[in-house]
């Protein structure tokens, strides 16, 4: 784990890439393929459409960051690190307000999906403090 913190210290550009490449894959899941299984997962097709528009944001600005690879990285990834753990509070919230007709499988996804995030984000954080 340290020589994979030590690289991306040292190619700080690639946690951006990594960061927008997932953001991208969110994006896709939820705006293109959940809503043909929303009967199966109970959520919205409004509400996936609503969740899909932060990580199309998070993508532009990660990748932005990733081709442009700024000097003073640390507070960009401290500005998409944040974005992040938002992100999952928006969607927990969305969960909750819609806990009633979601199925296991949604909130299994959902949960998943959250903690990936937040892990990214936890170790993006720490990128900025080490």
């Amino acid at each position: 784990m340290n020589s994979q913190i030590q690289f991306l210290k040292n190619n700080p550009k690639y946690i951006f890439l990594i960061d927008g490449l997932g953001a991208i894959l969110s994006g896709v899941l939820l705006f293109f393929v959940l809503p043909l299984y929303a009967d199966l997962l109970g959520m919205p097709i409004d509400t996936l459409y609503t969740l899909s528009i932060l990580p199309f944001v998070y993508a532009v600005y990660s990748l932005l960051c990733y081709f442009l690879n700024p000097f003073q990285w640390k507070f960009y990834l401290r500005v998409i690190a944040i974005a992040n753990f938002f992100y999952c509070t928006f969607t927990m919230f969305y969960l909750v307000m819609n806990l009633d007709q979601t199925t296991t499988l949604c909130e299994i996804y959902f949960v998943l999906e959250m903690l990936v995030v937040v892990s990214l984000a936890s170790f993006e954080w720490k990128l900025t403090n080490d």
